[in-house]
């Protein structure tokens, strides 16, 4: 039978690029619309929005795993329903009291954290308000993607996702143009993540047989909590590691010097968004073939190819015209002084991509709890990373910190895999053995600085990705008659 990640993974990645654009042509529309400190609000409220992901304690990944499992072994329409049914329960209850703490939490987070004056703390409190109160639709949202993904409805869910990402950006840029007002943009954000609960409740309405009054398989809502538990505690302590280096560095150094890498650091980390959403669409399929480990090998093998032909150039051309790249997006002043930050950032990111992969099998096979230990042993040993590189080379440090910490989580997470999935151990020393190769070629790149040389390297990987794309798309072009034939036959 033929995989659909291959197919899955193209929708994800559709999913997150398009409203990623939609976001950055919404950014000119809100600023015109609202000013500077009034935009500022509005990133603040995006911000609470994006860490809302660790209020659902890790319920909507949970439903993912065990509605793939459950549905590999064959459980019922109505059972999974009385799973789906009890965890929407539970996601709206924590909706409700994150949405009331919030509620009654926004006028000291504006008055006595950020101390805004007078008239824009009155429209930043009645918008971040309106934020509030969407929670518990956005919590429930969470819960029922979690759902489709696990039913492997990639194409209608990131139809969806596309739509409406879109629209969370575009709806209040239009809406900031016409009024002005940062309460109304920002109510006109809470409408579109209202309304947007509806067509995953339709969505799921479809998969499910909502109607029988049933009990869930046995077993299935302890592994749910369980899971979700665990993978609370990833998504509370992978947050901090990603924001340590920022606040830090905030409280150490000037502004415009810690610009020099948080700059590029967002950028690199929306690249680095690609193999995270091509690799969770192996998530659900891993999950479903957590009985069939010879199956899953291959599935495995067939990511590690993936990101090797696609990955490494996709982070060499940047890696060699950083220079040029973030001269033509800012100025040649910060290109001068960042190019060398955003390579040791990119180095970390093409470790980051294969690190999915692991990731993916040990929470596929229900081991969020491995995942969630190693970040409480890695936060520690990053924070002290961190400040010794700091001390001794400055900003740059905290990239070489970043970096590292990467690889220790890439090294880890292998290490661990290995030992949960035996049977994947063969791919994962090849993996392994190819990661090594690529940062051999990274680090090279690195040290190329005739800026002919870096555009001529950079066109050869350029067309030896073009010809990879070409290669595949026609292999997929002309395998499709082929099956149709042999399944007539």
């Amino acid at each position: 039978m033929r995989s659909p990640v291959g197919r899955n993974a193209v929708w994800n990645i559709v999913g997150i690029v398009v409203p990623s654009v939609a976001g950055v042509l919404a950014v000119p529309m809100l600023l015109h619309g609202l000013g500077a400190a009034r935009l500022g609000v509005f990133t603040l409220a995006i911000g609470l929005i994006g860490f809302s992901g660790i209020f659902d304690l890790g319920l909507g990944r949970a439903l993912t795993q065990v509605v793939a499992s459950e549905h590999g072994r064959g459980a019922a329409s109505f059972e999974l329903a009385a799973l789906v049914r009890k965890a929407l329960g539970m996601l709206l209850a924590l909706g409700v009291f994150w949405a009331t703490v919030f509620w009654f939490g926004v006028p000291l987070l504006v008055v006595k954290v950020f101390g805004f004056e007078q008239l824009l703390g009155e429209e930043a409190v009645d918008g971040l308000r309106w934020v509030a109160a969407t929670l518990p639709f956005a919590l429930v949202s969470t819960g029922l993607v979690g759902c489709l993904e696990g039913f492997q409805r990639f194409a209608v869910v990131n139809v969806v996702r596309l739509a409406f990402g879109t629209a969370t950006f575009l709806v209040p840029g239009v809406t900031a143009v016409l009024t002005r007002r940062l309460d109304l943009t920002l109510a006109s954000l809470a409408a579109v993540r209202i309304v947007a609960l509806l067509p995953w409740l339709y969505l799921a309405r479809a998969e499910l047989d909502f109607g029988r009054e049933r009990r869930a398989a046995e077993g299935a809502v302890g592994r749910l909590v369980s899971f979700g538990a665990w993978l609370s505690v990833s998504s509370v302590i992978g947050p901090l590691m990603v924001f340590a280096d920022r606040f830090y560095l905030a409280s150490i150094l000037p502004p415009a010097v810690v610009a020099l890498y948080t700059v590029p650091l967002d950028a690199v980390s929306r690249f680095g968004a690609l193999p995270m959403g091509a690799v969770n669409a192996a998530f659900p399929e891993l999950a479903k073939r957590s009985g069939a480990r010879v199956q899953s090998a291959e599935l495995v093998r067939g990511a590690v190819t993936a990101m090797t032909v696609l990955w490494f150039p996709l982070v060499a051309i940047p890696m060699l015209l950083a220079d040029e790249l973030l001269t033509v997006w800012l100025n040649a002043s910060m290109a001068s002084e960042g190019a060398g930050i955003a390579r040791w950032l990119l180095l970390g990111v093409f470790l980051n991509g294969f690190a999915h992969i692991p990731y993916a099998m040990l929470q596929s096979a229900g081991r969020s709890d491995v995942t969630a230990k190693l970040h409480l042993l890695e936060f520690p040993v990053y924070a002290l990373l961190l400040v010794a590189a700091v001390a001794q080379f400055g900003v740059l440090g905290a990239a070489l910190a970043w970096c590292a910490r990467i690889a220790i989580d890439t090294v880890l997470l292998f290490v661990a895999a290995a030992r949960f999935e035996p049977d994947c151990r063969g791919v994962l020393r090849e993996a392994g053995i190819r990661i090594a190769g690529g940062m051999t070629l990274l680090a090279a790149c690195m040290m190329v600085t005739a800026p002919a040389l870096r555009w001529a390297l950079a066109a050869v990987v350029a067309l030896a990705l073009a010809g990879t794309l070409w290669c595949f798309g026609r292999q997929r072009l002309f395998a499709k008659p082929r099956e149709a034939d042999h399944r007539r036959s």
